[in-house]
């Protein structure tokens, strides 16, 4: 393998393995958002998934395509709105706090994606949250 190609390779993998994790503090319904990487893809898509006490073990996953988070040292940042505003999705994590706002509406999207899962109105925040704790990970290469 030429050393370019174990070099994008690697950067796939390494671009992958990135996330961020928000628990919300005392919260009742007990929500924990995930923003990753479609795993085992050759063209990753960026997603929101959550699970909270009420879908039990299932995660409710909203996909994010075009996204663009931007990691730094312990850091991510995303702004993201899709073209007919079903899915935006604003977060900030730094070391010092972290803000998460999410608002999504099946009844605009479900046109776009018709496979998507009608849980994912649960998604929405209702406006900003800061009473939450993220952590952001970059696991080794693969």
């Amino acid at each position: 393998m030429s050393t370019l190609l174990f070099l994008a390779a690697s950067l796939a993998l390494a671009a992958d393995s990135r996330s961020v994790t928000c628990e919300l503090t005392g919260d009742p319904r007990g929500r924990v958002y995930v923003l990753d990487q479609t795993p085992g893809s050759a063209d990753p898509v960026w997603r929101l998934s959550l699970k909270e006490r009420e879908s039990g073990e299932k995660w409710i996953r909203l996909a994010l395509p075009g996204a663009e988070p931007v990691f730094g040292d312990g850091s991510a940042r995303l702004s993201f709105r899709n073209g007919n505003g079903g899915r935006q999705v604003a977060l900030d994590v730094t070391p010092q706090g972290a803000r998460l706002d999410v608002f999504v509406d099946y009844g605009l999207d479900v046109n776009i994606e018709p496979d998507l899962d009608p849980e994912v109105d649960r998604m929405s925040t209702g406006g900003p949250i800061t009473a939450l704790t993220c952590r952001v990970a970059s696991a080794p290469v693969r």
